[in-house]
């Protein structure tokens, strides 16, 4: 008997704060056979809703490499994740890509290019909403995170989602 490839696929969520990643993800894990691994939910899970700069750095090489690993199991078990890391410098990107690859997994780089005026009313909605699994960020930080940010070049992304 021939043994089918029951492989997933890793999707990488590339985009700056509140471009919608963290909502297709969930969207995507309630409509296919998928699940959504996201650094900030599970620090904020480890820390409650007010981790100090001092806890979040300390323990995220640590929190990376354990969303690695279980993301390779996740695969070979036949589920699409999605990664909800916000990949902000292009380095990144291309080394968690050939990170997946080298481990025989399909990974996709998917964008957000979603325009601030959009994203500073989403940001708005999520810091008066009840949701504990994403950081409430000040109005004034959106602009001083999209400092750090590094566009993607054409022919980096898969998929590319706008407004």
């Amino acid at each position: 008997m021939l043994e089918k490839n029951t492989h997933g696929k890793v999707v990488l969520l590339i985009g700056k704060v509140a471009c919608g990643k963290t909502t297709y993800a969930r969207q995507m894990q309630e409509q296919e056979r998928a699940i959504f691994l996201s650094l900030d939910e599970l620090q904020l899970d480890i820390f409650g809703e007010s981790p100090t700069r001092e806890q979040l750095d300390s323990t995220y090489s640590g929190c990376f490499e354990h969303q690695k690993r279980l993301a390779i199991k996740l695969v070979k078990n036949g589920l699409d994740v999605y990664l909800d890391w916000g990949f902000w410098e292009q380095s990144s990107r291309h080394e968690i890509r050939d990170f997946f690859e080298n481990e025989g997994i399909e990974a996709y780089q998917y964008y957000f290019d979603i325009p601030l005026e959009i994203r500073l009313e989403r940001n708005r909605k999520r810091n008066l909403g009840n949701d504990n699994h994403s950081f409430k960020i000040k109005e004034k930080d959106v602009a001083f995170f999209d400092g750090f940010f590094e566009e993607p070049e054409l022919n980096e992304t898969d998929r590319t989602f706008t407004s």
